[in-house]
């Protein structure tokens, strides 16, 4: 059973707030992995490429463990 609402201190915040923050968490820890296998120099544009991975994992995490 999934919530479509997390009470966090008497406020209500919507589950797609912990997606976002357990996306933030893998993202970091691949950009890092990235970083040092220094992969980011393959990309035109290292900002654009963060930004799709991060979307990437989102998109995993929200497949797998969404609603």
């Amino acid at each position: 059973m999934w919530f479509e609402q997390i009470a966090f201190g008497g406020i209500y915040l919507p589950s797609f707030l912990a997606f976002l923050a357990a996306a933030g968490l893998v993202y970091l820890a691949l950009r890092l992995l990235l970083m040092r296998l220094r992969a980011y120099r393959l990309f035109w544009h290292p900002a654009l490429a963060g930004a799709a991975v991060f979307t990437i994992v989102l998109a995993v995490l929200m497949l797998v463990f969404g609603p």
